[in-house]
């Protein structure tokens, strides 16, 4: 089967969309409904065939009650997609969820007794796209009848169907028009649990599904043999939740329909928004939650069980009182940089006769252009006195590229009776000590405080091999910096000193 992919709107679907409404405007305008040419009538009830121009004809804008509901070009083409299995990858505010109660809606109106199924993470996400689309049909055009149901776990919503037929009056020899009740439709909103069975689906809405708790037993054992009687489609919405489980199956399952929107292809949004976005989010979350990318782990310098391991929730800051001697490590601020100090010990979990992990009190990021002798000569120096030398073990920095303003630091360090040392941040030296940093994370042997800059710098590390064999550890882009991951790799070099790493720290 040939895949079928869709990624990012074009021209031509903006265009196939805006016909559309334009179609619809014409309807409007020459009053085709009250028309005498039964074929404009015709077209009248298909064009309401196309959930888009339904929509458009009888729903209002959430935003604006005053403007008819206008489908996005990519909302158009999922709504009107009849592939038995979709897939939609979607950034977040690009208006997923109203296009999931959309196609709810404009199934369950469109065909009398067929059910639709939608399921959420939780009762209370399930419950709340009921709200949604109760919204939707209060604020619409529509002259409808339903009745709700609700109960612990789930909420059902059933509408009722009417057709005009013609009945003959043999007594009175006249034809009537009578309306004629048809099978309800219901759209049902459950939690993703066992809430799902007992049910014969036409259609089935899994929202999220890519972070449910249990994605592949409830898509594979709940979900999916709720149509295998009605032969009825799945659509799946949700953000990417990296390459692994039911998310990452289905959307490299050929039998799907994919589709890929980002942050940016909703008209509303800007590039603006999406740069100041971006300053504080992680690799993973941006790809998840902007870009709808299913983040690889390849190339991914820590894991994101690692980076969360390491992390713990507490004050980045020394103890008042130092019972055991710390190691200092600067990494110096180059260019566009800032300069970070990391402060830790070193503490033994192992069965050896020497310190084996690493635990770090404090992490501090400067102002961007803090001159070097400020740092040295008043918070270094106060630092030391504050604590007291016999209290620090050594000082290390990052001497590479600094220029010749830190000549003299290390007979700065050494006269107050504290081991100085620098070090060099080359090719061959910094492989050592990623390579040996990456062995205590794996291995859970370094703890540092929750710092919010800290996480996302570790986010973007990526690393590949030198022609020669040398670990190659650098940021995402240009604009992405390092200083807290070299800074902590600096101070874990300086504890944790094993003659050769240890050949069980390989790099995947």
């Amino acid at each position: 089967m040939e895949p079928y992919l869709v990624d990012g709107v074009t021209p031509e679907m903006e265009e196939a969309t805006n016909r559309k409404f334009e179609k619809w405007d014409e309807v409007l305008k020459e009053n085709w409904m009250e028309s005498e040419d039964e074929e404009k009538v015709r077209e009248v009830y298909r064009l309401l065939l196309d959930p888009t121009i339904y929509a458009y004809a009888f729903f209002r804008d959430p935003r604006n009650l005053n403007n008819r509901f206008r489908c996005y070009p990519y909302q158009d083409v999922i709504l009107n997609d009849s592939h038995k299995r979709v897939v939609f990858a979607a950034a977040n505010q690009i208006g997923k969820s109203i296009t999931l109660c959309i196609k709810a809606i404009t199934f369950a109106l469109l065909n009398p007794g067929k059910t639709v199924l939608m399921t959420s993470k939780t009762l209370p996400q399930s419950k709340d796209l009921l709200r949604q689309i109760r919204q939707f049909l209060q604020n619409s055009r529509l002259d409808y009848k339903y009745d709700v149901g609700d109960s612990e776990t789930k909420t059902e919503i059933y509408f009722k169907h009417f057709e005009e037929i013609e009945v003959y009056d043999e007594k009175l020899d006249k034809t009537f028009t009578k309306l004629k009740e048809l099978p309800q439709s219901r759209i049902i909103c459950v939690p993703a649990t066992e809430a799902a069975l007992g049910y014969a689906v036409d259609l089935a809405l899994e929202d999220e599904l890519f972070f449910y708790e249990d994605g592949e037993h409830f898509h594979k054992q709940i979900l999916q043999p709720r149509t295998y009687t009605t032969k009825g489609q799945i659509i799946v919405f949700s953000n990417p939740n990296g390459q692994q489980g039911i998310g990452w199956e289905l959307w490299n399952d050929d039998y799907f329909h994919r589709y890929r929107f980002t942050f940016l292809d909703c008209p509303t949004n800007t590039q603006e928004e999406f740069d100041i976005l971006c300053r504080n989010l992680t690799r993973e979350q941006i790809d998840s939650t902007l870009l709808a990318i299913f983040t690889s782990p390849e190339g991914g310098f820590l894991t994101v069980d690692e980076r969360r391991d390491m992390q713990e929730q507490r004050a980045s800051m020394l103890p008042s009182v130092v019972t055991s001697q710390v190691y200092i490590f600067f990494d110096w601020a180059k260019s566009k940089d800032r300069t970070v100090r990391v402060i830790g010990i070193p503490k033994k979990i192992g069965s050896g006769d020497w310190a084996d992990s690493v635990y770090v009190y404090e992490m501090k990021e400067y102002p961007s252009e803090t001159p070097y002798t400020e740092i040295i000569d008043e918070d270094l120096k106060n630092l030391i006195k504050e604590i007291g030398p016999r209290n620090v073990a050594m000082v290390g920095w990052d001497n590479t590229g600094v220029g010749r303003g830190l000549e003299d630091f290390t007979k700065r360090v050494e006269q107050l009776g504290i081991m100085a040392m620098p070090v060099e941040f080359s090719l061959e030296n910094k492989s050592r000590i990623y390579t040996l940093f990456k062995l205590l994370a794996e291995q859970r042997r370094v703890k540092v405080p929750y710092v919010k800059e800290c996480d996302k710098q570790m986010s973007m590390l990526r690393f590949n091999r030198s022609p020669r064999g040398h670990l190659q550890v650098h940021h995402e882009n240009e604009r992405d910096r390092d200083d807290f991951p070299d800074a902590i790799a600096g101070l874990c070099s300086l504890i944790v000193q094993p003659e050769n790493p240890p050949v069980s720290a390989e790099i995947i």
